[in-house]
C-alpha cells in the first residue's frame, strides 16, 4: 500500500473501532505512530496531535456516570477521525505537486522548422539525434488524414524548436528595382518562427541562419539571438548550450569525433 492507502486504512480501522475496546485501540494507536513516523519522520507534528488525543475522561471520581465514558471514547475516536483526515488531505496535495511536476517534464521531442536547404535540415537533425534527442520534421510525420494546420499543431508539442532561415526565397520592394532584390527565408518559416517564439518564449528557440550576401534577417524579432550556420560546425555546441539553459540533460560530449 501507498502512503494515502496505509492512511487511509487507518481510517477505516478507526470507524469500526469496537466502543471502549482498549485492547484494539491500544493496537490501532501503535499502528498509527508506527505509520505516521515511516510517512513524515520521528519529528512530525501530527505525532504529537496524535498523542493529545484522548479516549478517557480528564478526571475520574467514583460513581461517575458510565455516559461520561461513552461520550470521551466517541470524542476521541471523532479526533483521531479528524487527524487521519487531515493527513490523507496533506498526503493527496503532496501527490499532486509530484504530478504536476512530472507533467512539466521536458519533452525529449525538438521541432525542426526548415525551408529548402536539405544540408541544414539533415545536419540539424541528426545533430538532434546524437545528443539523443528526438527530431521532429513535419512532412516525415504520417498525415492521417489531417490538414497541414492540423498536423502541425498536433506536432508542435515541444518545449524547443530550432528554426532553420535558409536563403530560398528572393524578394524586393514593389517601389525598387530587381537589382535591389533580396534573399529571404520562406514564409512558412517565418509565420512558425512567429509561432513558436510566442508559444514557446525566445529562449526556447534556436535560429540557424545560412549566410549569403543579402540575405535579409527577419527585422520583426530584433533582440533574438540569430546563430550562423558554419561549416565547422560551432553551431552545434552553441544548440547544447542553449539547451542545457533550458534545462536539458545534453552532453556536447557527443558530438565529438562524430
Amino acid at each position: 500500500m501507498d502512503a494515502i492507502e496505509l492512511i487511509q486504512d487507518l481510517t477505516d480501522k478507526t470507524k469500526n473501532l469496537p466502543h471502549r475496546n482498549e485492547e484494539k485501540l491500544d493496537s490501532l494507536i501503535r499502528t498509527a505512530k508506527m505509520r505516521i513516523r515511516k510517512i513524515f519522520g520521528d519529528s512530525s507534528t501530527y505525532l504529537t496531535d496524535l498523542k493529545s488525543i484522548s479516549f478517557h475522561p480528564g478526571i475520574y471520581f467514583t460513581g461517575m456516570d458510565k455516559s461520561i465514558y461513552d461520550e470521551s471514547w466517541s470524542k476521541g475516536q471523532s479526533k483521531m477521525l479528524n487527524l487521519f483526515k487531515t493527513i490523507e488531505e496533506d498526503l493527496t496535495l503532496d501527490s499532486n505537486k509530484i504530478i504536476k511536476k512530472d507533467s512539466t517534464k521536458l519533452s525529449n521531442k525538438i521541432f525542426i522548422v526548415h525551408g529548402h536547404d536539405e544540408e541544414m535540415k539533415q545536419a540539424a537533425a541528426r545533430t538532434v539525434e546524437k545528443i539523443d534527442l528526438k527530431p521532429i520534421i513535419l512532412h516525415e510525420q504520417p498525415n492521417k488524414g489531417r490538414t497541414i494546420i492540423e498536423k502541425f499543431e498536433d506536432y508542435s508539442d515541444v518545449n524547443f524548436a530550432i528554426v532553420l532561415l535558409s536563403p530560398d526565397d528572393i524578394a524586393y520592394s514593389k517601389d525598387k528595382p530587381p537589382e535591389d532584390k533580396e534573399f529571404r527565408a520562406r514564409q512558412n518559416v517565418i509565420f512558425e518562427l512567429g509561432f513558436f517564439v510566442g508559444k514557446l518564449g525566445r529562449e526556447h528557440v534556436f535560429i540557424l541562419y545560412k549566410e549569403e550576401k543579402n540575405f535579409k534577417i527577419p527585422s520583426d524579432y530584433s533582440g533574438i539571438c540569430y546563430t550562423p550556420y558554419d561549416n565547422k560546425g560551432q553551431w552545434r555546441f552553441d544548440l547544447v548550450g542553449e539547451l542545457k539553459s533550458c534545462k536539458y540533460n545534453v552532453d556536447a560530449n557527443k558530438l565529438i569525433g562524430k
